[in-house]
C-alpha cells in the first residue's frame, strides 16, 4: 500500500510507471504491505486461472518464499506499476521486506523505482520480458 499520493503514466523506463504527487524526504516510509489491500495468492494456484489472468499475475505480482510455501503478492494500488532500477529511489526495509523507504529525497512528479532483485523471487522473469 502506497503511503504517499501517486499517479501512473507512461514511463521512460518501461511501459507504465508509478510517480509521486508529493515531495518525499530521504528515510520516509513510502510503501508497506497491507494484507487488507495487497492480495496474497499461493503459487500453486496461479496456473488455475485463465491464461490472461495468469500472465497478468506473473507480470504484476511479486514472488516471495514464506517458510516452505511460495506465494505471490499483488499490490492493490499503483505500487504494482513501480519499475525496476539498479539504483532505485526506494529501498527495502523492515523485517521480511515489509516496507520501503526513500533512499534519497524524491521530488513530486518523479517516478518511484525499486530493485526487483531485493524482494521478488521472479525478478529475472520480469526483467527479461
Amino acid at each position: 500500500m502506497l503511503l504517499k499520493k501517486s499517479f501512473i503514466k507512461f514511463s521512460g523506463i518501461h511501459g507504465i510507471g508509478c510517480f509521486t504527487q508529493e515531495d518525499i524526504k530521504k528515510g520516509e516510509r513510502v510503501w508497506e504491505l497491507d494484507p487488507d489491500l495487497d492480495i496474497t495468492i499461493p503459487a500453486n494456484k496461479i496456473n488455475s486461472y485463465p491464461p490472461a489472468i495468469t500472465e497478468f499475475l506473473k507480470m504484476y505480482a511479486y514472488g516471495q518464499e514464506t517458510g516452505s510455501e511460495k506465494i505471490f503478492i499483488l499490490c492493490g494500488d499503483h505500487a504494482r506499476h513501480m519499475n525496476h532500477s539498479e539504483d532505485p529511489n526506494l529501498i527495502e526495509a523492515g523485517d521480511g521486506n515489509a516496507f520501503n523507504i526513500a533512499a534519497l529525497d524524491i521530488k513530486a512528479g518523479e517516478e518511484l523505482t525499486c530493485n526487483y532483485n531485493e524482494f521478488d523471487t521472479d525478478a529475472s522473469f520480469k526483467l527479461n520480458h
